[in-house]
């Protein structure tokens, strides 16, 4: 577990490292890349040894998940997470937006409003265009350097019928915030009242940083509410696309399950299924150590930005590996700023305003990579700043 090991990741065509997605997005092949939300990061020890066994088969022919998949996952969630979730509520999905997007259609109409609350993940918005749903804005609140839920207009929204749907990001993607159990209790007395269906994306619920605590939302609400979760993010595993949908309530759940089976995106690939129970089942140790990593380049960001007097802020994450950079003091307008990054400072992290209007003048950087590479990435902020002035 040597976090700090450089690894080369151009000889495959990830989208982070590739030369073609950073010249498009960003205009500049050779800027640092620290936009994608993946890890630059080996996957759990045993993860790769029983990848290489599983492949040392030769025999990769049509399986099912077993017992044991579905034991690791339970015994996760229960063991670190207080989450009972019970074996019939469960319903595996290829990723977690393709579930997103089935719930979408069975739970609202065309035309009706999908609440999100920017600035968060840019894909919510994408799929909610693309399956004719309008998107209904309860933005969050910057206050005293933490964002909040603006509860009193998501009561607004939530009374208004031509609304249907929640998605909630838990922890939320891009600000860092991990919701107490109070918020979400709010959450869904608002929610129940005016009969809003909950969709939690809770991909980064294992990157929580004490005292903070991740509280699974279907621990406070459960019949109107569906949570996606995938071992993806916590290791790495993001290539090997495999995600679980939790819908308690049997009817919702029967739709679920009748629309993979007439769409056939209830198949399995034996290397998610290997991957993801051997993740569930070996890599605690391994998530505490990265935990402690992570923290550990926060705390080098912070003292960075101090000792260098960068007009620069660091929201103070309390969970996920990415960090949400405050440069509104530079006075440059959403796309000034895009192109300072990516030209001048040299680094390709994901502007504020990819996640709404709300976040212009922000900007996400994703950190778990080697210290070093966030240490170059700061150096080249640095030095374009001073060159600016």
């Amino acid at each position: 577990m040597d976090f700090d090991e450089p690894i080369d990741r151009s000889h495959y065509p990830t989208m982070k490292w590739s030369g073609d997605f950073l010249l498009d997005h960003f205009g500049n092949a050779e800027a640092i890349p620290m936009s994608v939300a993946d890890m630059d990061l080996k996957a759990p020890p045993s993860v790769i040894a029983h990848l290489h066994k599983r492949v040392e088969h030769g025999i990769y022919g049509y399986e099912y998940k077993p017992e044991t998949y579905f034991a690791a996952l339970e015994s996760w969630y229960r063991n670190k997470h207080g989450w009972k979730i019970e074996r019939q509520h469960i319903e595996p999905c290829p990723s977690i937006l393709n579930a997103i997007a089935i719930l979408i259609n069975q739970h609202s109409n065309a035309g009706d409003g999908v609440i999100l609350q920017p600035p968060v993940f840019f894909e919510f918005r994408m799929v909610i265009k693309s399956n004719g749903r309008a998107i209904i804005k309860n933005p969050l609140k910057l206050v005293e350097g933490q964002y909040q839920i603006d509860f009193d207009d998501l009561e607004a929204k939530a009374a208004d019928p031509r609304n249907k749907i929640l998605i909630l990001c838990n922890p939320h993607n891009p600000v860092s915030r991990v919701w107490t159990t109070p918020e979400l209790e709010r959450v869904a007395a608002i929610c129940e009242r005016y009969n809003i269906f909950v969709i939690a994306d809770e991909i980064h619920g294992d990157f929580v940083f004490p005292p903070h605590h991740y509280t699974p939302y279907q621990t406070i609400s459960a019949q109107d509410s569906a949570t996606c979760i995938s071992p993806a993010k916590t290791f790495n595993i993001a290539g090997m696309v495999d995600a679980i949908t939790i819908i308690p309530n049997a009817d919702h759940r029967q739709r679920f399950h009748e629309f993979a089976h007439r769409y056939q995106i209830n198949k399995v690939n034996v290397f998610a299924s290997i991957a993801t129970e051997i993740a569930y089942r070996d890599g605690a140790a391994w998530l505490d150590a990265l935990l402690t990593y992570l923290q550990g380049n926060i705390a080098f960001i912070k003292e960075f930005l101090q000792v260098n007097a960068l007009n620069v802020t660091l929201i103070e994450p309390q969970g996920t590996f990415l960090v949400w950079l405050d440069f509104r003091e530079l006075g440059l307008d959403a796309k000034a700023l895009e192109r300072f990054l990516a030209q001048e400072a040299q680094i390709a992290i994901a502007p504020g305003y990819w996640f709404g209007r709300e976040g212009a003048g922000f900007a996400r950087m994703t950190i778990a990579c080697p210290r070093d590479t966030v240490q170059r990435a700061l150096d080249n902020l640095a030095a374009a700043l001073q060159l600016s002035e």
